[in-house]
Parts: structure tokens; C-alpha cells; sequence
């Protein structure tokens, strides 16, 4: 008896081996013909191979068809198919990063400060989105939120051109004109040839 036990547990696992090779073959195959299709831009053919192994737990899948969909102008399904992979996979930064993309074409702005702001929790000092955060919170005028995201980044990226030329608006409209000089002056130095901090700076 015990010996059909051990048989039968065998059998299961081969079994259960073999049936996670051919998912695995299969998603190989549609992956890899996707990525044929989408070199020539062809999405929706870029998208079948995908739809026909679709798996609303497979968090690659989902991501994948939240990237075709976002290349081919579908932005609403695009936003549906990369907010399926952020619950699979919570803590990804990359599925977060990708689903702010559709969400700013489709001018969801308050959902894409919540999902930076969920991102900072994971990665409290990724450049894209302090940077990003500083810039909309600047945008909307809210200047001492602004700042708070822009210094987040300084000590890290102290040459930085981006980063500097926007603590140096914020400190500009913030009254700390010392502050907004030392950053205009580190942007002109990281490139001489650019204007818009060299005019800024002239008009202080």
C-alpha cells in the first residue's frame, strides 16, 4: 500500500513537472511572438498571442498587454490591464511607474499623485517620482509640498540639471532667492549652453 502511496505521489509530481514546462513553453511562444509583432507596430497582432493564454493571474501577462494596449492609444484598457499586475504584485515599482503613464494621457491627475505617493512608500527616494511629484505639486502652486519632494533628491543627485532648475523655480517662489541661486548656478554649470536657467537667473 504504502508503496502505491509513494507511486501515485511520484506520478503527480512528474505530472505536475510536465504541465509546468508546457505553460511555461507556451508563454515563451506568445511572448516571443508579441515582441515579432510589436518591432513592426503591429499591436493588435502583438496583443492576440497574449489574449489567447490569458491568465488574469499572471502578473507578467497583464503587464505586458497594460504596455500594448498604452502603445497602441488604448489608454482606458491600458490603465485596466496595469492596475490588474499592481494587485498581483503590489510592491512593484515598475507596474506603478507604467500605469502613471496612461493615467496622465487620460489627465487623471489626483490618482497619479496617490500611486506616486504609494510608489514612495516602496522607494521612498526614486528620483522619476519625487522629481515628477515636485513638478505637479509646482504646477499647482503648492510650493512648500513642491520642495519638500525636490530636496528629497538633492543630497542624491547634487549636479543633477532637472533637479536643480526646478528647486531653483520653487525656491524663486518661495522668497529663498539664495537658495534659488546656488541651484540655477549648479544647472548652468552642468550645461552652459542651456538659457532657461541663465535668463532665470538674470531676472533675480
Amino acid at each position: 500500500m504504502k508503496k502505491l502511496i509513494v507511486l501515485g505521489s511520484a506520478f503527480v509530481i512528474l505530472q505536475f513537472s510536465i504541465n509546468a514546462q508546457d505553460v511555461f513553453n507556451n508563454k515563451l511562444a506568445a511572448f516571443s511572438t508579441s515582441y515579432e509583432k510589436e518591432y513592426t507596430q503591429n499591436y493588435d497582432e502583438a496583443i492576440k498571442p497574449l489574449e489567447n493564454i490569458y491568465s488574469k493571474d499572471d502578473y507578467e501577462i497583464n503587464l505586458r498587454l497594460g504596455w500594448l494596449y498604452y502603445s497602441k492609444g488604448d489608454h482606458n484598457k491600458s490603465v485596466a490591464f496595469y492596475k490588474k499586475a499592481v494587485v498581483l504584485k503590489p510592491s512593484s515599482v515598475e507596474a506603478k511607474l507604467a500605469l502613471v503613464n496612461p493615467l496622465s494621457y487620460l489627465g487623471n491627475w489626483d490618482e497619479i499623485v496617490t500611486t506616486y505617493e504609494e510608489l514612495l512608500k516602496v522607494d521612498p527616494k526614486n528620483y522619476t517620482v519625487n522629481y515628477r511629484l515636485s513638478m505637479i505639486w509646482y504646477n499647482r502652486k503648492k510650493y512648500a509640498q513642491a520642495l519638500i519632494y525636490i530636496k528629497t533628491i538633492q543630497p542624491l543627485y547634487p549636479f543633477d540639471y532637472e533637479a536643480n532648475l526646478l528647486a531653483g523655480k520653487i525656491n524663486i517662489a518661495l522668497g529663498n532667492i539664495t537658495d534659488a541661486k546656488s541651484a540655477l548656478q549648479k544647472a548652468i554649470i552642468y550645461n552652459p549652453l542651456s538659457t532657461e536657467p541663465v535668463d532665470i537667473l538674470k531676472g533675480l
